[in-house]
């Protein structure tokens, strides 16, 4: 029958692609996305689906250079402790989150509005070619050759949050697109953490909006872990006891030696000598005057 042929022609065209269909009987198939209402059939996989649990960092297309900041640093954190980053591969947050994943060294999960062959924007094609050769994938439940429309993305957006065990918003509008995957993921009982931002700034009233209706605040990386304990976490660097103050406070923004001594209280020579300590072991970089955690 004609049904039985196109299938055929699928399975063909997905071999020839080095693309898997993985269907929702399978093992390989996501264990929490199986859990929520109405899972994909079958998922179109470019790379390898991950192991390591997943928690999404999502956001605006439109950003502000603080939210690109914070994405990445947030990515890259979650990456370097093991956990898989999943995001939706747009402009904006979500290509910055997948950025900051590869650069801590760990694997990213993209979930495509389109068919995998389709990869959109095009300007991310050589980043999902990155995340697929640095050991993530691409995915998703349309069929191959699948145009992105206003229609797939809204369906897109229940997998990235069915993915994971949780949903960060690092920036949002008040009618931001993301708001559809916050929707999704309070739904299939999701943690929701939201970023704070600046009260005039448009690019936070969705996340301000958030933290107002019970999101949980993200203030530093390291809540992630501390809100889902269940989460084992596996740094690959070990911070020594006498940093960690300073660690912490630096994993929050970039700062200033000033804006260090004020919130850490610290003797300035004290603190002078632990940051070019933390410098010489790879902890912190300097730019000028302003420290980052590496």
């Amino acid at each position: 029958c004609e049904e039985i042929k196109r299938a055929e022609e699928e399975l063909l065209k997905a071999e020839n692609l080095g693309i898997e269909i993985v269907p929702l009987c399978s093992d390989a198939y996501p264990p929490l996305l199986k859990e929520i209402q109405q899972p994909p059939i079958v998922l179109y996989v470019v790379g390898e689906l991950p192991k390591e649990p997943c928690i999404a960092v999502v956001g605006s297309r439109r950003c502000s250079d603080y939210g690109r900041r914070t994405a990445f640093r947030v990515a890259k954190f979650l990456s370097e402790n093991g956990i898989c980053v999943v995001s939706g591969l747009a402009y904006g947050i979500d290509s910055v989150a997948h950025r900051g994943a590869l650069a801590g060294e760990g694997k990213t999960l993209a979930v495509l509005g389109s068919g995998v062959d389709v990869v959109h924007p095009r300007g991310n094609r050589e980043l999902a070619k990155r995340i697929v050769e640095e050991g993530g994938a691409l995915i998703s439940e349309f069929p191959l050759g699948t145009s992105p429309s206003k229609e797939t993305f809204p369906r897109r957006n229940r997998i990235v949050s069915g993915l994971s065990y949780a949903v960060v918003v690092v920036e949002a509008g008040e009618r931001s697109g993301t708001n559809v995957t916050v929707g999704y993921a309070l739904e299939q009982g999701r943690t929701v953490f939201a970023v704070p931002g600046n009260v005039d700034s448009p690019f936070s009233r969705g996340t301000n909006k958030l933290l107002k209706e019970g999101a949980v605040p993200l203030i530093s990386p390291e809540d992630i872990f501390e809100e889902l304990p269940f989460l084992k976490r596996r740094n690959r660097k070990e911070i020594p006891e006498r940093f960690k103050e300073l660690y912490r406070l630096l994993l929050s923004e970039p700062m200033t030696f000033d804006r260090i001594a004020e919130l850490s209280k610290m003797d300035v020579t004290e603190l002078s000598a632990l940051l070019v300590e933390m410098e010489m072991e790879g902890i912190v970089k300097r730019d000028g005057s302003v420290y980052t955690v590496c």
